[in-house]
């Protein structure tokens, strides 16, 4: 299960990689080159960088959240979209290199509500798409594994 995992990961990171050189706006493209280096640097073993990946990672969608509470061109319920998705991925992490317990399934499963969400109330996102993809897919990677 964890070689599916890390293919929904490089795929994803593949997608936003190719998703940032489609859009105009800055942030975004910052937020996606970010996450994806943060993918990376957790997904090659032989850097033996997966604490640093994983804090850039966490950093990245620290600022997605961030960019949510702050983008006052979208609607509410748009900007509730991102800031859902990237405050549980960041709450699951934070969990785990806490060692805390009770968040395993709650948070990757939370995401991809919220995100079935967003689809369903059609939330207009396409300059978002490339790191709420990657944080959607992060979910599904963490669900496998459990």
């Amino acid at each position: 299960m964890e070689t599916l995992s890390f293919l929904i990961l490089i795929l994803s990171a593949a997608f936003a990689v190719y998703w940032t050189f489609r859009i105009k706006k800055v942030m975004p493209m910052v937020i996606n080159f970010g996450m994806v280096i943060g993918v990376l640097l957790v997904m090659i073993p032989a850097l033996e960088a997966f604490i640093v990946g994983l804090y850039i990672y966490m950093g990245f969608t620290a600022l997605a959240f961030f960019y949510g509470l702050a983008d006052k061109n979208r609607k509410p319920e748009e900007r509730l979209v991102i800031c859902l998705m990237s405050a549980g991925i960041f709450a699951y992490w934070l969990w785990s290199i806490n060692h805390w317990h009770g968040n395993t399934l709650l948070a990757p499963i939370f995401v991809l509500l919220v995100a079935l969400a967003g689809i369903i109330t059609k939330a207009k996102l396409r300059n978002e798409s490339g790191f709420l993809f990657i944080l959607a897919a992060d979910a599904i990677a963490l669900l496998l594994v459990v």
